[in-house]
């Protein structure tokens, strides 16, 4: 029984580190995610590979729209919803990534209204990234809570925001780096 378990565990290492390695272009490889639900949202640290084969790091913020909404006595709530995804770019290593996160910490430190661009892409649909574009974050304090960054992006005809809390941030930050413990080779 020993040995099975011996022998399954070095398959999957193997097999992870070979997908890793081999991520096909256009597609997603999740490092660290997180969930807030006082926000109803979640965010996740991925690496991408474009078509030409050049990798980044991105940090996705979600966020839903409400297209159609309806209220009726039979039905206690029906809602048509879209996601939408801004993805942050951290830049081209998991060190970057890492630096960019300290980067996000640090923009928190700045006063209530200060604004400031970031490099982004949109997700397209089958979460693919679209083309590159900016999106810009503005140092918050909603009543009764914490700062946190507030970055606003337009897909369409609709404006979002999307918030991002400093417990969310370190996190990621904590997860990604735990990732990177567990596999070096990422």
């Amino acid at each position: 029984m020993k040995r099975i378990f011996t022998t399954l565990a070095i398959a999957l290492i193997a097999v992870f580190a070979y997908a890793q390695n081999n991520t096909p272009a256009g597609m997603r490889f999740e490092l660290a995610e997180y969930e807030d639900e006082d926000l109803d949202n979640e965010y996740a640290v991925f690496s991408y590979k474009d078509d030409d084969g050049t990798v980044g790091y991105f940090l996705g913020l979600g966020h839903e729209f409400n297209i159609v909404k309806a209220l009726r006595d039979d039905v206690k709530d029906v809602a048509i919803s879209h996601i939408k995804e801004v993805c942050l770019y951290l830049g081209t290593t998991s060190a970057e990534a890492i630096e960019a996160l300290d980067g996000l910490l640090k923009f928190l430190d700045e006063k209530t209204g200060t604004a400031k661009e970031f490099p982004c892409r949109m997700a397209t649909g089958a979460e693919k990234l679209g083309d590159a574009g900016t999106t810009t974050c503005i140092v918050t304090k909603r009543f009764l809570q914490a700062k946190r960054l507030c970055f606003h992006f337009t897909t369409g005809t609709h404006t979002a925001e999307v918030d991002l809390t400093k417990s969310a941030i370190k996190s990621l930050k904590n997860s990604l780096k735990l990732t990177l413990k567990l596999h070096p080779t990422w």
